[in-house]
């Protein structure tokens, strides 16, 4: 049983077709077998995949009307006509914008941008931002990113002398508006365009190479950031198009991505599409939920650097903004949505008061993951209007279901999976009783899980840096070109606990196989560590990743979903069960009441006093239970070990190591050696000067006073009316000739193997200890 979805391996690929292509190749068995798994079936066609290349760029003249928009841009520049770039504002508009907008200035013209903002001026065209730019007396007009919809706008500018280029990647209407110029990739022509998938910001990059009449490399990194924010199929032009952007953000140093890069914690040199994903595209995208976008664009394309660390603080700012909004307005909805799916609801309809309507989508979308039920998540406003977004699984057509109430509308529209809508806020209950009334609604499985598939089935021992890198081969990955899913299977021990300190969102799960070993990182997946802690784990889907730390990769896998085995517990290693509380951020007792160890008698009496219903045990006295939680930190490890040998018949074993009132510092070798050399350079300091000398030798004042207190039972130095005297010539000591210096040790080895260590590590040192 899997937490999320139904788990289906990929049919298997012709076997005479692999052989031969292993030895035409000279790849790997599973690199050819995930290679036909994407459709590249052949020799050439897999040297393409592998090498994305100019080459793989076409003809920007190979796009319906790109002659005609050349040349008439062209014209304007030569003409110092008025124009104007009507964008949008997401990052793929964002990105379509600045592209188009340097590839004009480059040729020295001078052009405006304009960026709708989504409260005041809606979706794609508007009617009268296109009249005003009339009456402003521009003369050319040119979309990016939208306009294939504005049958009335175009018509009324080009009716007024004012000309219209519509650069577009949506859906083509029945009726195209009357532009001067339509440049689309997906425009019927009788030669079609060789890539229809092209993102807005790549039909751009292609008007601004026809502009040109090169490939404008500089501009690649732009058209890279809008191919994967629109999740465009990576295959084809848009594939060589992202490989070559990433290549040139690493190269380049665009002052404005650098900035939001370090806003992000994102590593230029490492710099990758997932980046794009999860790190630039929401920052760029929370312009147009909570603001303006157009300050991305000047972001992206400022030469001021000053200007653009000011920008990407701020556009930073706006997302934390908008995933506090997000966190605040889920936890409101999903209390109305608890209430509807106990009641029998199995379409979800809820609404507040002046929800924030930039955050409502992806409200709706998270409420769908956690239910699995399709859901609306409406704002009401102070005119008494509901405005909203839907969102649904692909196993409902939530958009058909919405459109037999189509009379109740102001506004609608969207597609089956997400859909936006405004009506009456009086009839809000009424559309979500008449919904949950349709036939296909009361037959609708919530409980269905999703299918997905996975590639590979591998033991944790074929978990390996060479596999890692043999599939990074196949990046940039994304739509159309999916990271491979594998199943890992075959592990003695899982270890599962939260991921971090601050709170319990995500998961860090440690599988051990004899000595291979890999951390597991379930981001969002932290409300499933009690079923995992209960039921255990008998496989992990995920899909590989590097952390790099100190000049080091280490393996890890990015979590999709876990599938669960009974009767097996958290962590199980030579029949003990051992449960991990050390990084909890508040100690809270365990329902089922353990027995509880100390190893000092105070923090236990503390203990009694507001828990004097369970029983606790000094550790010197604590009796052979089968069941224990060890709960404060020795004073040396000799208590520890001691401890652990004598329980031989203990079956559960969870940690704490809670002590507030222990202060745990850390001084390196070259912390004393550099504190020794500078105070004995320096006469006739006084006692008073030490946090002075502490902040020089970037060492806090309790390191300091530690290190004097060391320095004088050594004596180092002696303290005379306020004033550090030294001898002429050092005494012949060893640091650990200090009581002082030995107990500092002894507790940075606790902290180090009791509390800092990894979850294994500790299970190990345990075990040892046993044998």
């Amino acid at each position: 049983m899997s937490l999320r979805y139904q788990w289906h391996l990929l049919p298997k690929t012709d076997k005479q077709k692999e052989a031969q292509l292993v030895k035409d190749t000279g790849l790997p068995l599973f690199l050819v077998k995930l290679l036909l798994n994407r459709g590249i079936n052949n020799s050439a066609a897999i040297q393409s995949f592998l090498q994305p290349s100019t080459q793989q760029i076409s003809d920007p003249f190979l796009m319906h009307d790109m002659n005609l928009a050349v040349e008439r841009i062209s014209n304007a520049i030569m003409n110092s006509e008025k124009m104007v770039i009507y964008g949008d504002y997401d990052a793929d508009g964002i990105t379509s914008t600045a592209i188009l907008k340097e590839a004009i200035e480059t040729l020295g013209g001078q052009v405006d941008i304009f960026i709708p903002d989504r409260f005041k001026d809606g979706y794609g065209p508007n009617l009268k931002r296109y009249q005003k730019f009339v009456a402003q007396g521009y003369h050319l007009i040119i979309t990016v990113d939208n306009g294939i919809t504005g049958l009335s706008e175009v018509t009324y500018a080009q009716e007024h002398g004012v000309d219209v280029i519509v650069s577009d990647h949506h859906t083509i209407p029945d009726q195209l508006p009357p532009a001067y110029a339509i440049v689309h990739p997906q425009f019927k022509q009788e030669i079609p365009y060789p890539c229809p998938y092209l993102s807005g910001a790549g039909v751009a990059f292609k008007i601004a190479s026809a502009l040109l009449e090169e490939i404008p490399y500089d501009l690649l990194d732009l058209a890279a950031i809008g191919t994967v924010s629109d999740v465009m199929e990576l295959v084809g032009e848009n594939r060589a198009l992202v490989a070559l952007g990433l290549q040139q953000i690493k190269q380049q140093e665009r002052l404005g991505l650098v900035e939001l890069c370090k806003v992000a914690h994102v590593q230029m040199q490492d710099f990758n599409e997932e980046d794009i994903g999860f790190q630039i595209a929401p920052r760029l995208n929370a312009l147009g939920r909570l603001a303006n976008a157009t300050t991305g664009v000047e972001l992206l394309t400022t030469l001021d650097s000053d200007r653009a660390h000011q920008l990407a603080q701020e556009i930073n700012q706006l997302n934390e903004k908008r995933k506090h909004l997000g966190q605040e307005v889920f936890e409101l909805a999903w209390q109305q949505a608890q209430e509807q799916i106990a009641a029998g609801d199995k379409i979800l309809v809820v609404a507040g008061d002046n929800w924030h309507q930039g955050i409502l989508g992806i409200v709706a979308g998270k409420i769908l993951q956690r239910s699995g039920c399709p859901c609306l998540v409406l704002s009401i406003n102070n005119s008494g209007q509901a405005v909203g977004s839907g969102r649904s699984s692909a196993n409902f057509d939530l958009y058909q279901a919405l459109m037999q109430f189509r009379a109740m509308y102001q506004k609608f529209g969207g597609h089956a999976q997400a859909c936006g809508m405004t009506l009456a806020a009086l009839d809000v209950d009424n559309l979500r009783q008449q919904l949950n009334q349709l036939p296909q609604v009361r037959d609708l499985d919530t409980q269905l899980q999703a299918s997905e598939q996975y590639e590979l089935e591998l033991r944790l021992s074929g978990l390996t840096l060479k596999l890692y890198k043999q599939i990074q081969r196949l990046a940039p990955f994304g739509n159309g070109n999916p990271v491979p899913v594998i199943k890992v299977t075959d592990f003695d021990q899982c270890m599962v606990d939260y991921l971090g300190k601050k709170n319990q969102d995500h998961l860090k799960i440690s599988l051990q196989q004899q000595s291979k070993k890999i951390d597991c990182m379930g981001f969002g997946m932290g409300e499933y560590q009690p079923t995992i802690q209960q039921n255990g784990l008998q496989a992990v889907y995920g899909t590989l990743m590097t952390n790099n730390w100190r000049n080091q990769s280490y393996l890890q896998l990015k979590v999709d979903d876990l599938q669960l085995q009974a009767e097996v517990q958290l962590a199980r290693a030579k029949n003990i069960q051992f449960v991990d509380l050390r990084q909890k951020p508040k100690f809270s007792v365990p329902k089922d009441l353990p027995s509880f160890v100390f190893f000092q008698a105070a923090n236990q009496q503390k203990f009694m006093a507001q828990h004097g219903q369970c029983a606790t045990y000094l550790s010197d006295e604590v009796p052979n239970l089968s069941k224990l939680v060890v709960t404060d930190m020795p004073t040396h490890m000799a208590q520890f070990d001691d401890l652990i040998i004598k329980l031989t018949n203990v079956e559960q074993l969870s940690f704490i190591f809670h002590d507030p009132n222990q202060t745990w510092i850390s001084i390196s070798k070259d912390n004393w050696h550099q504190t020794l050399k500078y105070l004995f350079s320096h006469k006739n300091l006084q006692v008073t000067d030490l946090p002075v000398v502490a902040r020089y030798l970037q060492l806090s004042t309790v390191q300091i006073k530690v290190i004097i207190r060391v320095f004088s039972e050594l004596n180092f130095v002696t303290i005379v009316d306020g004033f550090l005297k030294w001898p002429q010539q050092l005494p012949a000591h060893q640091l650990d000739e200090s009581v002082t210096y030995c107990r500092l040790q002894e507790r940075q080895k606790i902290q180090s193997l009791l509390v800092e260590s990894d979850f294994s590590q500790l299970i190990d040192y345990v075990l040892q200890l046993r044998h």
